[in-house]
């Protein structure tokens, strides 16, 4: 397929389907490009922030507990001020990106369904 695409199969790198986490950027195949670009001991300090929200999450009361507060203030947002949708805006040209990225999660992780 990446050559229908354009793209020297020997310029591609391969991994099973099988491979689990494809598409987070914590998987092996997420923090890949990001060694490659950044560096592993930046990719390091990121996985360490991603460790450290996943335990928080995981000790913290619901009262404190920062992503079930966001998780919460979502639910409420949609189903009770009836806003369907949130904005997200990028203070850099360098996080122009960012927006469409965190709307592909975002489908993702509600099964993709959309709607207006």
């Amino acid at each position: 397929l990446v050559e229908k695409f354009g793209i020297d199969p020997n310029n591609a790198f391969a991994f099973w389907d099988w491979v689990g986490g494809r598409y987070s950027v914590c998987s092996a195949v997420g923090v890949l490009p990001l060694s490659l670009q950044y560096g592993f001991s930046m990719v390091e300090k990121f996985l360490k922030g991603a460790s450290s929200i996943d335990q928080h999450f995981q000790s913290t009361p619901f009262e404190k507990n920062i992503p079930v507060l966001l998780g919460l203030l979502s639910v409420w947002n949609v189903s009770f001020l009836g806003y369907p949708a949130r904005a997200i805006l990028p203070y850099s040209q360098a996080l122009e990106k960012f927006a469409p990225h965190i709307q592909q999660v975002s489908m993702e992780s509600n099964g993709k369904g959309v709607s207006i």
